[in-house]
């Protein structure tokens, strides 16, 4: 049923069956000529076949003729014959063909055998014969024996094939015809077994040029017929009609196809037929029957489009008639539907106005009417509990006696004056049954014949409004000490910028050592001292300034100068007080300090935002650090520049340019009586293209804090062992600065191990200087790398001895070479005062632990003199030698191999 339906469907239709129609004639038309095209390339294929098959006929033929010649030739031989019998065979048997044939004698033979066989040949009158072996290296060869006729063909004796063992069998266990082709020859051979002679396999062979035997059979074929032929084997090809190649046949589709078995070797034969190599337009079967096809079509297209128009014409007269007799009875159903309407409005309107006045005195929401002056004329009882407090409470108030706020009252009347529209509205209302609630407002007015009227809705949103307001605190106070946090801090400094003639001062307090509480006592004791912290700040500031916690143990004050009640410097004093005082944590009394940054500033301040201000406080902050902690600094320009100037130098350090800014200096160093060369000291130069010269005092430090000072300790040292390698003085060595953040990191001495392992020179040349200050703060760290260093041949010297801090046990500990006496020591050394009481002392304590002693800093021949009487082996500074460029370093070495004491002026 379900299938049926649409083809009566489709049979109703006409336009519908006629492309049904159409469809079917097309596919018709398609399906004829696909067979035509089917049945006109299968008439070619047969012709051609046919063709192919006369063509290898006569090829065919004329090879079987050649078989038969070898085996009549080989019947009139008998075992032992003569050559002079072989020589008369071959001239009665082999002339008169088309094709140019020569009789040949081969043998099998092994490569061994190859001497023997030439030697044999001789004797029989061959006097040059030679066996030339040719191909792929084989156990056996085909080699010819005799040709005839010997005049033509007799320089090809001694010829040889490889043979291989399955060609032998083929020819001596089926003893029948093979042929061979010789390689990269045009010759083919059809070979015959003879009986073996003298102990050598015989073969009889007849050898011709197959090509030229094709082209003779072949050659007129283009010329007859407009076809070509190819014919070729598997390793080359034999015969091709196109002999110009114009069509290029082995690219080109077959048009017949067949092989022929030339006793072994298989022969294939391609035919193509002229339409396929030259297809004409007029002669293109395909193009004849898509035409007929198309011009069938279109017939049938144009005989359906006027069926369609008929069709089409017939259903335009169809509609007037129905349309025109539907509008008369539209029109009378017009009338009934409009009577209809009219008592359904009706009904409508009674029965939204019943569900009005239900919604009206049911609603949880206060819902309520006014007159064009404000006054209520009408509301629902939640409107009547929310404000008048009772159900039953007359009317006849005015709306604005509720509003609290007088902005609001102003407001809310021009609302009534103007009859205007607003938007939701918040405001405070006083209750009769209680204090005062919010309510949300919102309303229209309505403008009718009776007059205009304001209908309105409220809804008390008092503990909304609560939520929001205790949001609002707390998304601007910290959580752990309720007071401000960074952001309302900020937001606070920013809005006193703008005010006018007004001073202020913001203060940046960080606690010391709130850390170490926190790690030993754990955070809950960290959080008790911030809280306690700010329970104190705000006893002692709150009255008078804004308070924040900007993060961990960092807060900052903001104070209007006008509203302080004491001196600025008494004020910071105080705050350091509290600060000190002790605070009780699980019944122990635990003490801390603070450090505090200033920064005074005049309203309006335009040229500094809040994040500037607070960031300079942060500066002053660190700047009291700096000088002990549990003090206050006040921020001034100096420190701005400093640390201004250690941000370039960071950011100059960062994209450096090693090889182009910086240098290495040498300063010599003598032995006690500054007169025969010891060695140098690699002093680092740094000449930053945008900062210009830059002390190592000032970068040395900010390269250890921005983790430069690895790529700076690698690059001295490089250029340190390139020096000395130039140098070539295995008595001299080299004293590097080097910080104890280098030795501390995993890799600095495996990497130093490495280069002086690719370097020829010697590790004990080397002498890595620490300053005696930071080996003593870092000196558990440094006892295992130094011990491995010192273990290597590396000597190891405290730079700087008596500025820092040690103890004879540390000293003892450190696998230390030598001491280095600081140039502030030498000072006034030459007069018998404390300075030359300090040196001596230091010389002794360098002689009980058998250390190196080097005095720097000599400025004066008195000085000298004084050091050489001590335990001082070693001396350098200006009243011998300057620091010394690279050239000018190498330059002393030299003169000093010449000249090995330096004679000093005085």
């Amino acid at each position: 049923m379900s299938i049926v339906t649409p083809i009566i469907s489709v049979l109703r239709s006409p336009v519908q069956f006629g492309a049904f129609c159409f469809l079917l004639f097309v596919s018709a038309m398609l399906y004829v000529g696909f067979l035509l095209n089917n049945y006109y390339q299968q008439q070619e294929r047969q012709t051609l076949q046919q063709q192919l098959s006369q063509y290898h006929h006569q090829l065919d033929t004329k090879l079987a003729y050649v078989g038969h010649l070898l085996y009549s030739i080989d019947a009139y031989l008998d075992d032992g014959f003569k050559m002079d019998l072989f020589n008369q065979v071959a001239q009665s048997q082999l002339p008169g063909g088309d094709v140019e044939l020569r009789l040949e004698m081969y043998r099998i033979i092994k490569p061994e055998q190859v001497q023997s066989i030439e030697v044999l040949q001789r004797q029989l009158g061959f006097f040059d014969y030679t066996v030339r072996l040719q191909g792929q290296i084989s156990t056996h060869y085909l080699t010819l024996m005799n040709v005839a006729p010997l005049a033509d063909y007799g320089h090809t004796m001694g010829d040889s094939l490889a043979f291989s063992d399955a060609q032998i069998d083929m020819l001596y266990e089926h003893q029948s015809l093979m042929a061979v082709n010789w390689s990269h020859q045009d010759k083919w051979t059809l070979l015959l077994q003879r009986p073996d002679h003298q102990g050598a396999s015989s073969v009889l062979g007849l050898s011709f040029e197959l090509p030229i035997l094709l082209e003779g059979l072949f050659g007129h074929i283009y010329q007859t017929s407009q076809q070509h032929l190819r014919v070729y084997t598997d390793q080359q090809e034999l015969f091709n009609s196109d002999w110009q190649n114009n069509y290029d046949l082995a690219h080109r589709d077959v048009g017949a196809n067949q092989t022929i078995d030339f006793y072994g070797q298989k022969l294939t034969l391609q035919l193509y037929s002229h339409k396929q190599l030259s297809p004409s337009l007029l002669e293109n079967r395909h193009l004849m029957i898509v035409g007929f096809l198309t011009v069938a079509c279109l017939c049938a297209w144009l005989v359906w489009m006027q069926l369609r128009y008929l069709v089409s014409r017939n259903n335009v007269i169809n509609k007037i008639v129905i349309e025109r007799t539907t509008s008369l009875a539209q029109a009378n159903d017009r009338l009934s539907i409009e009577s209809d309407k009219r008592l359904a409005a009706l009904q409508q309107q009674i029965s939204a106005e019943r569900k009005y006045k239900s919604l009206f005195l049911n609603s949880s929401e206060g819902l309520f009417v006014l007159d064009a002056h404000g006054q209520l004329v009408d509301a629902n009882p939640a409107f009547r509990r929310l404000l008048l407090g009772n159900e039953n409470q007359q009317l006849g108030a005015y709306l604005s006696q509720y509003i609290v706020d007088d902005e609001f009252a102003k407001q809310w009347q021009k609302i009534i004056d103007h009859k205007s529209r607003h938007d939701e509205l918040e405001w405070l209302a006083q209750v009769e049954s209680a204090d005062s609630i919010w309510l949300r407002q919102t309303g229209s007015w309505l403008h009718g014949p009776g007059g205009t009227l304001y209908e309105g809705r409220v809804t008390d949103i008092t503990q909304l409004k609560l939520f929001n307001e205790q949001l609002k605190y707390k998304a601007q106070h910290d959580s752990l000490t309720d007071l401000l946090n960074r952001q309302t801090f900020l937001g606070l400094v920013e809005a006193c910028r703008n005010a006018s003639a007004k001073q202020y001062v913001l203060l940046y307090i960080d606690l010391d050592r709130f850390k170490l509480i926190n790690d030993t006592l754990g955070h809950l004791a960290g959080d008790r001292l911030l809280v306690e912290f700010a329970t104190r700040m705000r006893i002692l500031l709150g009255s008078f300034s804004d308070i924040a916690r900007l993060g961990g143990d960092e807060f900052a004050v903001l104070i209007e100068l006008d509203k302080l009640p004491m001196p600025l410097e008494g004020m910071l004093e105080d705050i350091l007080v509290e600060v000190r005082k002790p605070f009780v944590y699980q019944q122990q009394s635990h003490s801390i300090s603070g450090s505090v940054g200033v920064r005074r500033f005049t309203v309006p301040c335009v040229n500094y935002e809040a994040e500037k201000l607070l960031h300079d406080a942060d500066i002053a902050m660190y700047e009291a650090k700096k000088r002990g902690k549990n003090c206050y600094y006040i921020y001034s320009s100096a420190i701005a520049c400093e640390a201004s100037r250690k941000l370039r130098i960071e950011r100059a350090l960062h994209d450096i340019d090693c090889d182009g800014e910086l240098s290495l200096q040498f300063q010599p160093i003598y032995c006690c009586e500054g007169r025969r060369l010891r060695g140098f000291e690699a002093l680092l130069r740094w000449h930053s293209t945008e900062l210009g010269f830059v002390s190592p005092a000032e970068f040395i430090p900010i390269a250890e804090e921005c983790a430069k000072i690895n790529m700076l300790g690698q690059w001295v040292f490089k250029n340190a062992v390139s020096f000395m390698h130039e140098c070539g003085e295995n008595d001299l060595f080299m004293s590097v600065n080097v910080s104890p953040l280098q030795i501390q990191s995993g890799s600095f001495v495996p990497w130093l191990i490495e280069l002086f392992s690719h370097n020829q020179v010697e590790p004990g040349q080397f002498k890595i200087e620490l300053t005696e200050s930071a080996m003593m703060m870092t000196e558990d760290s440094l006892v295992e790398p130094l011990e491995q260093l010192h273990e290597l041949g590396f000597g190891i010297y405290i730079d700087d001895f008596g500025t820092g801090f040690s103890s004879l046990a540390r000293l003892n500990a450190l696998p230390v070479t030598g001491l280095k006496i600081d140039r502030a020591f030498i000072e006034g050394i030459e007069n018998m005062g404390s300075a030359r009481q300090l040196i001596e002392a230091i010389c002794a304590i360098a002689k009980s632990f058998d250390l190196v002693v080097t005095a720097e800093g000599i400025e004066t021949p008195e000085q000298l003199a004084v050091l050489s009487k001590l335990h001082c082996q070693q001396s350098q500074g200006y009243l011998m030698s300057k620091p010394l460029a690279r050239g000018s370093a190498v330059s002393l070495v030299i003169q000093v191999n010449s000249a090995p004491y330096l004679e000093l002026v005085t």
